[in-house]
Protein backbone atom coordinates (compact mmCIF):
# COMPACT_ATOMS: atom_id res chain seq x y z
CA UNK A 1 0.00 0.00 0.00
CA UNK A 2 1.48 3.40 -0.85
CA UNK A 3 1.67 5.97 1.72
CA UNK A 4 0.61 9.41 1.56
CA UNK A 5 4.15 11.78 0.92
CA UNK A 6 2.67 15.10 3.13
CA UNK A 7 6.13 16.24 2.88
CA UNK A 8 5.93 16.40 -1.03
CA UNK A 9 2.03 17.46 -1.00
CA UNK A 10 3.31 20.91 0.21
CA UNK A 11 6.13 21.59 -1.80
CA UNK A 12 3.44 20.80 -4.82
CA UNK A 13 0.99 23.47 -2.60
CA UNK A 14 4.16 26.08 -2.11
CA UNK A 15 5.10 25.56 -6.12
CA UNK A 16 1.65 25.95 -7.13
CA UNK A 17 0.96 29.34 -4.99
CA UNK A 18 4.42 30.65 -6.42
CA UNK A 19 2.89 29.91 -9.91
CA UNK A 20 0.26 31.69 -9.30
CA UNK A 21 2.07 34.56 -8.22
CA UNK A 22 3.84 35.05 -11.27
CA UNK A 23 0.78 34.10 -13.62
CA UNK A 24 -0.10 37.92 -13.31
CA UNK A 25 3.16 38.74 -15.10
CA UNK A 26 3.56 35.67 -17.42
CA UNK A 27 0.15 36.18 -18.82
CA UNK A 28 1.24 40.10 -19.51
CA UNK A 29 4.02 38.89 -21.45
CA UNK A 30 2.97 36.21 -23.45
CA UNK A 31 0.20 38.29 -24.43
CA UNK A 32 -0.56 38.48 -28.33
CA UNK A 33 -1.14 42.45 -28.27
CA UNK A 34 2.35 42.88 -26.32
CA UNK A 35 3.93 41.53 -29.07
CA UNK A 36 2.49 42.54 -31.48
CA UNK A 37 2.81 46.50 -30.21
CA UNK A 38 6.65 45.84 -29.72
CA UNK A 39 6.94 44.38 -32.93
CA UNK A 40 5.04 47.44 -34.54
CA UNK A 41 7.00 49.64 -32.30
CA UNK A 42 10.20 48.30 -33.74
CA UNK A 43 8.57 48.58 -37.45
CA UNK A 44 7.45 52.35 -36.81
CA UNK A 45 11.23 53.21 -35.88
CA UNK A 46 13.07 51.53 -38.41
CA UNK A 47 10.40 53.59 -41.29
CA UNK A 48 10.60 56.54 -38.99
CA UNK A 49 6.82 56.92 -39.02
CA UNK A 50 5.63 58.62 -35.91
CA UNK A 51 2.46 57.75 -36.18
CA UNK A 52 2.63 54.05 -35.82
CA UNK A 53 5.31 54.88 -33.19
CA UNK A 54 2.42 56.72 -31.44
CA UNK A 55 -0.52 54.20 -32.08
CA UNK A 56 2.04 51.19 -30.62
CA UNK A 57 2.68 53.34 -27.71
CA UNK A 58 -1.31 53.67 -26.99
CA UNK A 59 -1.96 49.69 -27.78
CA UNK A 60 0.93 49.36 -25.24
CA UNK A 61 -0.43 51.25 -22.70
CA UNK A 62 -4.33 50.17 -23.04
CA UNK A 63 -2.37 46.63 -22.41
CA UNK A 64 -0.78 47.68 -19.37
CA UNK A 65 -4.08 49.99 -18.05
CA UNK A 66 -6.19 46.58 -18.96
CA UNK A 67 -3.57 44.31 -17.16
CA UNK A 68 -3.87 46.42 -14.27
CA UNK A 69 -7.30 46.64 -13.86
CA UNK A 70 -8.20 42.40 -14.09
CA UNK A 71 -5.34 42.06 -11.28
CA UNK A 72 -7.09 44.19 -9.00
CA UNK A 73 -10.50 43.69 -10.38
CA UNK A 74 -10.95 41.03 -7.53
CA UNK A 75 -9.84 42.89 -4.51
CA UNK A 76 -12.32 44.30 -2.09
CA UNK A 77 -15.09 42.20 -3.51
CA UNK A 78 -17.23 40.20 -1.50
CA UNK A 79 -19.63 37.16 -2.08
CA UNK A 80 -22.29 36.39 0.78
CA UNK A 81 -25.18 34.02 1.02
CA UNK A 82 -27.70 34.86 3.23
CA UNK A 83 -30.22 31.98 4.34
CA UNK A 84 -33.50 32.45 6.11
CA UNK A 85 -32.73 29.03 7.98
CA UNK A 86 -30.03 26.44 7.76
CA UNK A 87 -32.04 23.96 9.42
CA UNK A 88 -35.35 22.69 7.74
CA UNK A 89 -37.21 19.62 7.45
CA UNK A 90 -38.04 17.53 3.80
CA UNK A 91 -40.90 19.69 1.87
CA UNK A 92 -39.79 22.89 3.18
CA UNK A 93 -38.56 26.17 0.91
CA UNK A 94 -36.44 28.53 2.42
CA UNK A 95 -35.78 31.89 1.36
CA UNK A 96 -31.69 32.82 0.24
CA UNK A 97 -30.03 35.90 -0.45
CA UNK A 98 -26.74 36.06 -2.49
CA UNK A 99 -25.47 39.64 -1.76
CA UNK A 100 -22.20 40.75 -3.81
CA UNK A 101 -20.06 43.97 -3.18
CA UNK A 102 -17.43 45.80 -4.29
CA UNK A 103 -15.98 47.99 -1.90
CA UNK A 104 -13.82 49.62 -3.71
CA UNK A 105 -13.28 53.09 -6.15
CA UNK A 106 -12.29 50.14 -8.90
CA UNK A 107 -15.56 49.26 -10.92
CA UNK A 108 -15.83 45.88 -12.22
CA UNK A 109 -16.63 45.48 -15.58
CA UNK A 110 -18.16 41.98 -15.44
CA UNK A 111 -17.78 39.12 -12.89
CA UNK A 112 -19.11 35.54 -13.78
CA UNK A 113 -19.77 33.30 -10.48
CA UNK A 114 -20.00 29.27 -10.42
CA UNK A 115 -21.21 28.87 -7.13
CA UNK A 116 -21.17 24.74 -6.18
CA UNK A 117 -24.81 23.73 -5.33
CA UNK A 118 -26.51 20.63 -3.85
CA UNK A 119 -29.37 19.58 -6.12
CA UNK A 120 -31.27 18.29 -3.09
CA UNK A 121 -31.39 21.56 -1.68
CA UNK A 122 -31.40 23.48 -5.32
CA UNK A 123 -34.10 26.59 -6.09
CA UNK A 124 -37.61 25.93 -6.62
CA UNK A 125 -36.55 26.53 -10.30
CA UNK A 126 -34.16 23.86 -11.24
CA UNK A 127 -32.96 25.49 -14.18
CA UNK A 128 -30.77 28.09 -12.14
CA UNK A 129 -28.47 25.59 -11.61
CA UNK A 130 -26.42 24.50 -14.61
CA UNK A 131 -24.63 21.12 -14.90
CA UNK A 132 -21.70 19.89 -12.93
CA UNK A 133 -19.55 16.93 -13.35
CA UNK A 134 -20.81 15.04 -10.20
CA UNK A 135 -24.96 14.78 -10.79
CA UNK A 136 -25.77 15.37 -7.27
CA UNK A 137 -24.24 19.00 -7.33
CA UNK A 138 -24.95 21.94 -9.97
CA UNK A 139 -23.28 25.15 -10.16
CA UNK A 140 -25.10 28.21 -9.06
CA UNK A 141 -24.47 31.13 -11.90
CA UNK A 142 -24.70 34.43 -12.10
CA UNK A 143 -22.83 37.61 -13.66
CA UNK A 144 -22.41 40.53 -12.65
CA UNK A 145 -21.58 44.56 -13.44
CA UNK A 146 -20.60 46.73 -10.60
CA UNK A 147 -19.65 50.19 -10.15
CA UNK A 148 -17.84 51.42 -7.57
CA UNK A 149 -18.83 50.62 -3.84
CA UNK A 150 -21.58 48.85 -5.06
CA UNK A 151 -23.97 46.25 -3.92
CA UNK A 152 -26.27 43.96 -5.49
CA UNK A 153 -28.64 41.83 -3.93
CA UNK A 154 -30.45 38.24 -5.40
CA UNK A 155 -32.97 36.28 -4.18
CA UNK A 156 -34.41 32.88 -4.90
CA UNK A 157 -35.96 30.10 -2.51
CA UNK A 158 -34.91 27.02 -1.76
CA UNK A 159 -36.65 23.44 -1.68
CA UNK A 160 -35.67 21.02 0.89
CA UNK A 161 -36.23 17.87 -1.47
CA UNK A 162 -34.07 15.10 0.37
CA UNK A 163 -32.61 14.32 3.86
CA UNK A 164 -29.13 15.10 4.21
CA UNK A 165 -26.09 17.13 4.97
CA UNK A 166 -25.00 19.04 2.22
CA UNK A 167 -22.21 21.26 1.33
CA UNK A 168 -22.94 24.98 -0.66
CA UNK A 169 -19.64 26.34 -2.44
CA UNK A 170 -17.27 26.96 -3.24
CA UNK A 171 -17.61 30.30 -4.73
CA UNK A 172 -15.74 30.02 -7.97
CA UNK A 173 -15.21 34.08 -9.41
CA UNK A 174 -13.87 34.95 -12.35
CA UNK A 175 -13.05 38.91 -13.61
CA UNK A 176 -11.03 40.79 -15.65
CA UNK A 177 -10.55 44.06 -17.80
CA UNK A 178 -13.31 45.94 -19.79
CA UNK A 179 -11.45 44.91 -22.95
CA UNK A 180 -11.56 41.38 -21.89
CA UNK A 181 -7.82 40.89 -22.50
CA UNK A 182 -7.07 39.70 -18.89
CA UNK A 183 -9.08 37.12 -16.91
CA UNK A 184 -8.43 36.36 -12.66
CA UNK A 185 -10.26 33.77 -10.95
CA UNK A 186 -10.22 33.06 -7.17
CA UNK A 187 -12.69 30.60 -4.60
CA UNK A 188 -14.24 33.90 -2.85
CA UNK A 189 -16.67 32.23 -0.68
CA UNK A 190 -15.65 29.44 1.34
CA UNK A 191 -18.29 26.20 1.67
CA UNK A 192 -21.03 26.10 3.94
CA UNK A 193 -23.61 23.37 5.28
CA UNK A 194 -27.39 23.39 4.76
CA UNK A 195 -28.76 20.37 7.11
CA UNK A 196 -32.48 18.72 5.86
CA UNK A 197 -33.80 16.63 8.72
CA UNK A 198 -35.63 13.26 8.58
CA UNK A 199 -38.78 13.00 8.01
CA UNK A 200 -40.75 12.53 11.45
CA UNK A 201 -43.59 11.11 11.53
CA UNK A 202 -46.70 10.03 14.88
CA UNK A 203 -47.13 7.32 16.10
CA UNK A 204 -49.81 6.01 14.60
CA UNK A 205 -48.63 6.98 10.91
CA UNK A 206 -45.94 4.27 12.15
CA UNK A 207 -48.48 1.77 12.68
CA UNK A 208 -47.49 1.60 16.69
CA UNK A 209 -49.55 1.88 19.62
CA UNK A 210 -50.30 5.30 21.17
CA UNK A 211 -49.76 4.07 24.46
CA UNK A 212 -46.45 2.49 25.82
CA UNK A 213 -45.22 1.95 22.18
CA UNK A 214 -41.79 0.00 23.65
CA UNK A 215 -43.36 -1.15 26.40
CA UNK A 216 -43.89 0.01 30.20
CA UNK A 217 -40.93 2.54 30.64
CA UNK A 218 -42.26 3.51 33.96
CA UNK A 219 -40.93 0.23 35.84
CA UNK A 220 -42.47 -1.03 38.24
CA UNK A 221 -39.05 -0.87 39.88
CA UNK A 222 -38.84 2.84 39.50
CA UNK A 223 -34.95 3.59 40.73
CA UNK A 224 -32.27 1.40 39.04
CA UNK A 225 -28.73 0.83 40.07
CA UNK A 226 -26.15 2.35 37.80
CA UNK A 227 -23.18 0.30 38.27
CA UNK A 228 -20.78 3.12 37.07
CA UNK A 229 -21.44 4.66 40.26
CA UNK A 230 -20.20 3.13 43.62
CA UNK A 231 -22.01 5.01 46.34
CA UNK A 232 -20.41 2.38 49.44
CA UNK A 233 -20.45 -0.74 50.67
CA UNK A 234 -22.37 -2.81 53.38
CA UNK A 235 -23.02 -6.11 54.53
CA UNK A 236 -23.92 -9.22 52.21
CA UNK A 237 -27.32 -9.87 52.01
CA UNK A 238 -28.58 -13.74 50.55
CA UNK A 239 -30.60 -12.04 47.42
CA UNK A 240 -27.44 -9.89 46.32
CA UNK A 241 -25.96 -10.59 43.76
CA UNK A 242 -22.54 -12.32 43.60
CA UNK A 243 -21.11 -9.84 41.16
CA UNK A 244 -21.68 -6.74 43.41
CA UNK A 245 -19.08 -8.05 46.17
CA UNK A 246 -16.29 -5.81 47.13
CA UNK A 247 -13.44 -8.07 47.33
CA UNK A 248 -11.00 -6.04 48.90
CA UNK A 249 -13.77 -4.64 51.58
CA UNK A 250 -14.25 -8.14 52.02
CA UNK A 251 -10.64 -9.01 52.83
CA UNK A 252 -10.38 -5.86 54.97
CA UNK A 253 -13.50 -7.05 57.13
CA UNK A 254 -13.40 -10.70 57.22
CA UNK A 255 -17.47 -10.65 55.96
CA UNK A 256 -18.27 -10.60 52.58
CA UNK A 257 -19.20 -6.91 51.82
CA UNK A 258 -21.14 -5.89 48.82
CA UNK A 259 -21.18 -2.55 46.87
CA UNK A 260 -23.80 0.30 47.21
CA UNK A 261 -24.81 1.66 43.70
CA UNK A 262 -26.05 5.31 43.40
CA UNK A 263 -29.85 4.76 41.96
CA UNK A 264 -30.36 6.73 38.61
CA UNK A 265 -33.82 8.43 38.51
CA UNK A 266 -34.78 9.01 35.02
CA UNK A 267 -35.82 6.64 32.61
CA UNK A 268 -33.28 6.69 29.67
CA UNK A 269 -34.50 5.01 26.03
CA UNK A 270 -31.41 4.58 23.51
CA UNK A 271 -31.95 3.76 20.06
CA UNK A 272 -29.46 1.66 18.05
CA UNK A 273 -30.04 2.05 14.11
CA UNK A 274 -28.53 -0.57 12.13
CA UNK A 275 -28.02 0.67 8.32
CA UNK A 276 -27.25 -2.04 6.93
CA UNK A 277 -30.16 -2.38 4.39
CA UNK A 278 -29.45 -6.27 3.65
CA UNK A 279 -28.26 -8.90 5.36
CA UNK A 280 -24.97 -8.62 3.17
CA UNK A 281 -24.59 -5.53 3.12
CA UNK A 282 -21.38 -5.36 0.79
CA UNK A 283 -23.70 -6.20 -1.53
CA UNK A 284 -25.35 -2.98 -2.01
CA UNK A 285 -27.80 -1.04 -0.29
CA UNK A 286 -32.05 -0.11 -0.10
CA UNK A 287 -31.97 3.65 -0.19
CA UNK A 288 -36.03 3.75 0.59
CA UNK A 289 -35.27 1.34 3.48
CA UNK A 290 -32.45 3.29 4.75
CA UNK A 291 -34.69 6.71 4.65
CA UNK A 292 -37.55 4.74 6.65
CA UNK A 293 -34.69 3.29 8.91
CA UNK A 294 -33.51 6.67 9.43
CA UNK A 295 -37.18 8.38 9.93
CA UNK A 296 -38.26 6.05 11.91
CA UNK A 297 -35.73 6.43 14.25
CA UNK A 298 -35.75 10.22 13.91
CA UNK A 299 -39.99 10.28 14.92
CA UNK A 300 -39.21 7.85 18.17
CA UNK A 301 -36.44 10.03 19.24
CA UNK A 302 -38.85 13.36 19.12
CA UNK A 303 -41.86 10.93 20.56
CA UNK A 304 -39.48 10.55 23.28
CA UNK A 305 -38.21 14.30 24.03
CA UNK A 306 -41.89 14.85 24.75
CA UNK A 307 -42.66 12.13 26.71
CA UNK A 308 -39.79 13.51 29.11
CA UNK A 309 -37.45 11.01 28.54
CA UNK A 310 -33.64 10.85 28.38
CA UNK A 311 -33.16 10.14 24.78
CA UNK A 312 -29.67 9.03 23.04
CA UNK A 313 -29.05 7.48 19.59
CA UNK A 314 -26.29 4.69 18.60
CA UNK A 315 -25.48 3.44 15.09
CA UNK A 316 -22.90 1.10 13.05
CA UNK A 317 -22.95 3.61 10.32
CA UNK A 318 -21.17 6.70 9.22
CA UNK A 319 -21.68 10.30 8.88
CA UNK A 320 -21.14 12.24 5.71
CA UNK A 321 -18.45 14.69 4.86
CA UNK A 322 -16.46 12.78 8.69
CA UNK A 323 -16.90 8.91 7.73
CA UNK A 324 -16.94 8.41 11.33
CA UNK A 325 -19.48 6.29 13.35
CA UNK A 326 -21.15 8.60 16.19
CA UNK A 327 -22.83 8.03 19.29
CA UNK A 328 -25.09 10.50 20.96
CA UNK A 329 -25.47 9.71 25.16
CA UNK A 330 -29.17 9.66 26.14
CA UNK A 331 -29.04 13.79 27.50
CA UNK A 332 -32.33 16.04 28.21
CA UNK A 333 -30.69 19.31 27.67
CA UNK A 334 -32.84 21.69 25.48
CA UNK A 335 -30.65 20.99 22.79
CA UNK A 336 -30.72 16.84 22.65
CA UNK A 337 -33.36 16.86 19.85
CA UNK A 338 -31.51 19.14 17.21
CA UNK A 339 -28.03 17.07 18.22
CA UNK A 340 -29.74 13.81 17.18
CA UNK A 341 -31.90 14.95 14.01
CA UNK A 342 -28.65 17.02 13.20
CA UNK A 343 -26.92 13.65 13.44
CA UNK A 344 -29.32 11.31 12.16
CA UNK A 345 -29.64 13.92 8.74
CA UNK A 346 -25.85 13.19 8.25
CA UNK A 347 -26.35 9.01 8.01
CA UNK A 348 -25.11 7.37 4.74
CA UNK A 349 -25.22 4.12 3.55
CA UNK A 350 -21.57 3.12 4.86
CA UNK A 351 -21.73 0.13 7.88
CA UNK A 352 -19.03 0.48 9.63
CA UNK A 353 -19.14 -2.85 11.93
CA UNK A 354 -21.50 -5.50 11.75
CA UNK A 355 -24.75 -4.58 14.10
CA UNK A 356 -24.51 -7.24 16.41
CA UNK A 357 -20.62 -7.43 17.60
CA UNK A 358 -21.21 -3.10 17.61
CA UNK A 359 -24.30 -3.85 20.12
CA UNK A 360 -22.16 -6.13 22.30
CA UNK A 361 -19.38 -2.82 22.25
CA UNK A 362 -21.50 -0.26 22.49
CA UNK A 363 -23.45 -1.73 25.67
CA UNK A 364 -21.24 -1.34 28.16
CA UNK A 365 -20.91 2.72 27.65
CA UNK A 366 -25.10 2.75 27.99
CA UNK A 367 -26.57 3.89 31.26
CA UNK A 368 -27.67 1.06 33.32
CA UNK A 369 -31.58 0.60 33.53
CA UNK A 370 -31.86 2.34 30.01
CA UNK A 371 -34.33 0.76 27.59
CA UNK A 372 -32.44 -0.19 24.53
CA UNK A 373 -34.66 0.11 21.37
CA UNK A 374 -33.11 -1.70 17.76
CA UNK A 375 -34.37 -0.29 14.76
CA UNK A 376 -33.12 -3.01 11.73
CA UNK A 377 -34.21 -3.59 8.52
CA UNK A 378 -33.43 -7.85 9.18
CA UNK A 379 -32.65 -9.48 12.37
CA UNK A 380 -30.05 -12.02 11.58
CA UNK A 381 -28.93 -14.98 13.96
CA UNK A 382 -25.88 -13.53 15.27
CA UNK A 383 -28.35 -10.52 16.19
CA UNK A 384 -30.62 -12.65 17.54
CA UNK A 385 -28.16 -14.48 19.54
CA UNK A 386 -26.53 -11.02 20.89
CA UNK A 387 -30.51 -9.64 21.58
CA UNK A 388 -30.42 -12.71 23.92
CA UNK A 389 -27.26 -12.07 25.66
CA UNK A 390 -28.13 -8.69 26.04
CA UNK A 391 -31.42 -9.66 27.79
CA UNK A 392 -29.65 -12.53 29.92
CA UNK A 393 -27.35 -9.40 31.54
CA UNK A 394 -29.92 -7.39 32.32
CA UNK A 395 -30.50 -5.37 29.74
CA UNK A 396 -34.30 -4.12 28.59
CA UNK A 397 -34.44 -4.46 24.83
CA UNK A 398 -37.04 -4.12 22.74
CA UNK A 399 -36.93 -4.62 18.80
CA UNK A 400 -38.58 -2.53 15.85
CA UNK A 401 -38.39 -5.01 12.93
CA UNK A 402 -38.63 -2.89 9.34
CA UNK A 403 -37.80 -5.26 6.66
CA UNK A 404 -40.60 -7.66 4.84
CA UNK A 405 -40.72 -10.62 7.21
CA UNK A 406 -42.01 -10.99 10.06
CA UNK A 407 -39.31 -11.55 12.96
CA UNK A 408 -39.19 -14.42 15.21
CA UNK A 409 -40.12 -14.05 18.49
CA UNK A 410 -37.91 -14.01 21.50
CA UNK A 411 -39.08 -14.57 24.61
CA UNK A 412 -38.68 -11.44 26.86
CA UNK A 413 -37.77 -9.18 24.35
CA UNK A 414 -40.80 -6.81 23.19
CA UNK A 415 -41.03 -6.62 19.65
CA UNK A 416 -42.32 -4.70 16.85
CA UNK A 417 -42.91 -5.58 13.04
CA UNK A 418 -43.27 -2.26 10.62
CA UNK A 419 -43.06 -3.91 7.47
CA UNK A 420 -42.39 -1.02 4.55
CA UNK A 421 -44.35 -0.62 1.80
CA UNK A 422 -42.07 -0.33 -1.22
CA UNK A 423 -40.39 -3.37 -2.96
CA UNK A 424 -36.26 -4.13 -2.70
CA UNK A 425 -34.41 -3.45 -5.56
CA UNK A 426 -32.41 -6.23 -6.66
CA UNK A 427 -28.97 -6.70 -4.19
CA UNK A 428 -25.66 -5.50 -6.30
CA UNK A 429 -22.18 -5.64 -5.65
CA UNK A 430 -21.82 -2.00 -5.61
CA UNK A 431 -18.59 -1.95 -7.86
CA UNK A 432 -19.91 1.45 -9.09
CA UNK A 433 -20.76 2.69 -5.48
CA UNK A 434 -17.12 1.86 -4.56
CA UNK A 435 -15.58 4.26 -6.83
CA UNK A 436 -17.59 7.22 -5.57
CA UNK A 437 -16.60 6.17 -1.74
CA UNK A 438 -13.74 8.04 -0.07
CA UNK A 439 -10.41 5.88 1.25
CA UNK A 440 -12.02 5.34 4.45
CA UNK A 441 -15.03 4.20 3.77
CA UNK A 442 -13.64 1.77 1.09
CA UNK A 443 -11.44 0.23 3.78
CA UNK A 444 -15.03 -0.03 6.26
CA UNK A 445 -16.34 -1.75 3.21
CA UNK A 446 -13.17 -3.97 2.75
CA UNK A 447 -13.71 -4.48 6.70
CA UNK A 448 -17.10 -5.50 6.55
CA UNK A 449 -16.81 -7.73 4.39
CA UNK A 450 -13.79 -9.67 5.85
CA UNK A 451 -16.02 -9.88 9.06
CA UNK A 452 -18.79 -11.40 6.81
CA UNK A 453 -16.43 -14.01 5.64
CA UNK A 454 -15.13 -15.05 8.76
Amino acid sequence: MAIFDFEEAERELLNTRRAEQRDSVHSLLDHRWVWMALLLFVVGGLLQNTTLVALTGFMLVVVLAAWFWSRRALDSVHYIRRFQYKRVFPGESIQAEIVVENRKALPLAWMHVDDEWPQAFAPLDESRLSEAPSPEVGYLTNVYTLRWYQRVRRHFQLLARERGVYQVGPAVVLSGDPFNLFERGRELAPPEYLVIYPEIKTLAELGLPMKDPLGELSSHQRLFEDPNRIMGVRDHQPEDDLRHIHWKATARAGDLQTRVYEPTRSVSVVFALNVATYEQHWHGFWPDMLEYLVSTTASLCYWGVEQGYSVGVVANGTLAHADQPFRVLPGRSHTQLLHILETLAGVSYIVAQDFGSFLMDESPRLPWGATLVLVTAFLSEGVEGTIVRLRDSGRRVVVLMLGKEPPRPISGVLMHHLPIASEPPPPSNADGQEEQLTPRQRFLLERSKQEGGA
